[in-house]
């Protein structure tokens, strides 16, 4: 599903992005998934500047729309690492890639004779979210109060047609150590990754935070160079290697950090404040000097050094 392409919106002054893309968890809200006021303002200052504003998150659309209110100036949601594109403005949904019923079936039963301790949680395209009853990972405090999951024996049982994403998790095993041990034997036309949480996610081929992200630069004609990103998990790296700049934050893992051009405070820090606000300011644009670290900042932009 897609929707025609709308007249870009005028190019902002120089130094600033065309389009700044923005994780939510560990990026965008604090530990206690609160949406401090100074990231808050910094955002809706950005979009008053003229640069189109999305999130791009792991996170279903009903669980992203706290952020979207808080932030007001919020144009975009590339969800659910990519397998949905939201118009934020008008709530409808703009895009989207879920695996076939066959291929979800086949994906998990690959998962399941491979890993024989894995639980499943699911979203299907129709917005139904249903987990295993032993599904139990740590989830974001914020999210468990938003979602709404039908739980069941056999998460396999309950697809009864098109799958945008499986959670897979696997009691003591690491995730890195569960995609390498699945990712081999993923049936054409699926694969999977990490989902931003302490587990693993199967999707459809070609789901990116990247891919959502590039359907929205295709409504306004921008390109990746456009394109400003912040994040900090694995399933942030895609975003950041291919945006023409990336912002990674200091609580983001090495890897993360490597597949940025900078690295700013941390979201406990409002890490993504002192980027913005510096930017707005003319002092960090475009990333000048790539490679280093943004100095955390006072809530009024002075430095004390």
């Amino acid at each position: 599903m897609t929707t025609p392409p709308r007249n870009a919106p005028a190019r902002p002054r120089a130094g600033l992005p065309r389009l700044a893309a923005f994780d939510i968890d560990g990026t965008l809200i604090n530990r206690h998934g609160v949406l401090t006021e100074r990231t808050a303002s910094a955002l809706r200052a950005l979009a008053a500047a003229g640069v189109v504003t999305a999130l791009a998150t792991g996170r279903p659309w009903p669980q992203a729309q706290s952020v979207v209110r808080q932030a007001s100036g919020v144009s975009y949601a590339v969800c659910l690492n990519g397998a949905v594109v939201m118009d934020a403005v008008a709530g409808e949904q703009i895009a989207d890639r879920a695996m076939t019923h066959i291929e979800a079936i086949e994906a998990a039963e690959i998962a399941r004779k491979l890993v024989p301790d894995v639980r499943f949680g699911l979203d299907m395209a129709d917005g139904r979210h249903v987990w295993e009853h032993d599904f139990a990972p740590a989830m974001p405090v914020d999210l468990l109060a938003d979602i709404s999951v039908d739980r069941v024996d056999d998460a396999l049982s309950a697809v009864d047609g098109p799958v945008l994403t499986w959670l897979v998790h696997a009691p003591g095993v690491d995730t890195l150590t569960l995609i390498d041990e699945l990712s081999p034997d993923m049936p054409l036309g699926t694969e999977i990754r990490p989902s931003g949480l302490d587990m693993a996610e199967i999707a459809a081929a070609g789901v990116s935070k990247s891919a959502g992200l590039e359907i929205i630069c295709q409504r306004y004609g921008f390109d990746a160079a456009d394109v400003l990103a912040f994040g900090d998990g694995l399933n942030d790296i895609d975003m950041l290697r291919w945006a023409g700049q990336a912002v990674a934050m200091s609580n983001a893992p090495d890897s993360v950090h490597d597949a940025a051009d900078r690295v700013a405070p941390s979201n406990e820090d409002d890490g993504v404040a002192v980027v913005v606000e510096a930017m707005l300011a003319g002092e960090g644009g475009p990333l000048a000097g790539r490679g280093g670290a943004f100095a955390a900042a006072p809530p009024d932009g002075r430095s004390d050094g």
